[in-house]
Order: structure tokens, then C-alpha cells, then sequence
């Protein structure tokens, strides 16, 4: 499967990088202003776009792409 930075999006962005600082749901929640129910709604949505089964398998990604520093 072919990974692409741009199948996600500028918030999808930002949330990958708050799960990598380890912030649970109601804390990535509270700074989107969404629900912990949401935050799981996109971080699923994430890893289904990129073909991921694990948490660690996106955030692995992600720094290799450049995404996290």
C-alpha cells in the first residue's frame, strides 16, 4: 500500500503529533474542542486511510515522513 502525506489532513496532522507526545483522547479532546468519542473517531479514520493496525505503526510513519521531529 502506497502511504501518502496527503491523504491526511492539516488536523490529522496536528493529532498524530499529540498522540506521539502521549496526550490520551480527552486531552487531544479538549484542544480541538471535540469529544473523546471524536478524537478515537479520527485517530481510527487515520490508521484505516493508511493501512495501519496499531498506533505505533502511525506514529512510526509519521516520523520517518518528515511528519514528527
Amino acid at each position: 500500500m502506497t502511504r501518502n502525506l496527503k491523504q491526511l489532513t492539516n488536523k490529522e496532522c496536528r493529532v498524530i503529533a499529540l498522540l506521539a507526545d502521549g496526550l490520551t483522547n480527552g486531552q487531544i479532546g479538549e484542544r480541538f474542542s471535540w469529544s473523546e468519542n471524536q478524537v478515537e473517531q479520527c485517530h481510527q479514520k487515520m490508521l484505516r486511510k493508511l493501512g495501519f493496525s496499531h498506533s505505533y505503526q502511525l506514529i512510526s510513519w509519521a516520523y520517518r515522513e518528515g511528519i514528527l521531529k
